[in-house]
C-alpha cells in the first residue's frame, strides 16, 4: 500500500510542476500593487451608509489629517487607530492592524469603525479634541 501511495504521490507532482512552472513567468512579470509590497490596498470605511476608500498613502507617518468628501481622518499609528470626523461633527474610530515584510513593505488594514460620538453643535466637546 506504501507502494501506491508513493507512486500515486509522485503522478501528482509530475503533473503539478509543469503547471507551476508555466504560471511563474506570467507572475513574475506583474508587479505587486502599492510599489513592492504584496498586501499594499486600498481600504473601505463604512460610515453610516457612506464608504470611504483610503489608499495606503494615507497612512504616511506625517501625522497630518486627511481630508476626504468632507470628512477629517487622522491615523493615530502609534495608538494603532483610525479617528474620522464627520461634516456635522460625528466622530467614529476604527481599529488598526500594520503588516509589514522586509525593510520597505507595509500596509494598514482598518478594522470596522464604531461612532463614539454624535455631536453635530460644538466641536471642542468631540473626543478627538479633548
Amino acid at each position: 500500500m506504501t507502494s501506491t501511495l508513493n507512486v500515486c504521490a509522485l503522478a501528482l507532482t509530475c503533473a503539478l510542476v509543469p503547471a507551476i512552472l508555466t504560471a511563474a513567468p506570467a507572475a513574475a512579470n506583474e508587479k505587486p500593487a502599492g510599489g513592492g509590497c504584496p498586501w499594499a490596498q486600498d481600504v473601505k470605511l463604512d460610515l453610516n451608509g457612506k464608504t470611504l476608500t483610503l489608499n495606503q498613502e494615507a497612512f504616511s507617518a506625517k501625522g497630518e489629517p486627511l481630508d476626504l468628501e468632507g470628512y477629517q481622518i487622522f491615523p493615530l499609528l502609534d495608538q494603532l487607530k483610525l479617528r474620522i470626523l464627520g461634516p456635522r461633527g460625528q466622530e467614529w474610530e476604527a481599529g488598526l492592524t500594520r503588516l509589514s515584510g522586509g525593510k520597505r513593505c507595509q500596509a494598514f488594514y482598518v478594522g470596522k469603525p464604531f461612532q463614539v460620538s454624535d455631536e453635530t453643535g460644538d466641536r471642542n466637546s468631540l473626543i478627538l479634541v479633548r
